[in-house]
């Protein structure tokens, strides 16, 4: 893939117009946010689209198997997204929710049974549906390996890959494409609630078949 995993909250200048043939560039500038402690975990905002026009974003994570008791649901998410990822130079953890990645030349497991779903409304143009997955950085401020608490409710970077899948409409119907975004997510100590700030990169060309009956799930499998 062309998009690489980002954890630095830069700025990259990208014009979202129509690239050469058929391709599009997209620019998304997103923010809003919603809590993992909450089942289900549905992420969203609103977003403005190509700098200029109005929109909506969301990313469902599947939590089927997160425990429904608020204690044990805080402390099965650290100890199966982060504890295990972390990293020396500089001290962090990374919380990885999707199927597996390489960090650093460093392995991380898949930790969800499928990615996460992605929704992206660009207001009277068109919808772009996809999967994604989520990176969220959490630096080790004093180095010395255990969470604190100011540590976890910094500022964190915030990254991820994304994959739109044939089920765009409007403008986007019939393109497929990747893509990646990076931003920041704060936590509202002593609230559990996150507040997310992002940008997102899409690069869309028309999907080389068309895929008339198949599922979302099956969809979703070819590309796990």
């Amino acid at each position: 893939m062309r998009a690489l995993l980002v954890l630095l909250a830069v700025s990259i200048l990208a014009l979202a117009v129509p690239a050469s043939g058929d391709e599009i560039i997209v620019w998304l500038n997103g923010s809003g946010g919603g809590d993992f402690m909450l089942s289900p975990v549905v992420l969203s905002g609103t977003a403005m689209i190509d700098y200029a026009d109005p929109g909506l974003w969301s990313i469902t994570v599947p939590d089927a198997a997160f425990p429904v008791d608020p204690v044990a649901r805080e402390q099965y998410i650290w100890d199966n997204f982060y504890a295990s990822n972390y990293f020396l130079d500089p001290p962090r953890w990374i919380g990885h929710f999707g199927t597996g990645v390489t960090v650093d030349g460093h392995d991380i497991p898949a930790t969800l049974p499928e990615l996460n779903e992605l929704y992206v409304e660009h207001t009277g143009i068109g919808t772009m549906v996809g999967v994604c997955s989520i990176e969220i950085q959490v630096d080790d401020l004093d180095g010395d390996g255990e969470l604190d608490e100011n540590e976890w409710c910094q500022n964190s970077s915030l990254s991820g890959l994304v994959i739109l899948i044939r089920e765009g409409t409007g403008r986007y119907d019939g393109y497929c494409g990747e893509g990646y975004y990076f931003g920041t997510r704060t936590i509202d100590c002593p609230n559990t609630d996150e507040s997310w700030m992002f940008g997102m990169d899409l690069w869309l060309e028309p999907c080389p078949s068309p895929v008339e009956n198949a599922s979302w799930g099956t969809i979703k499998a070819l590309y796990q």
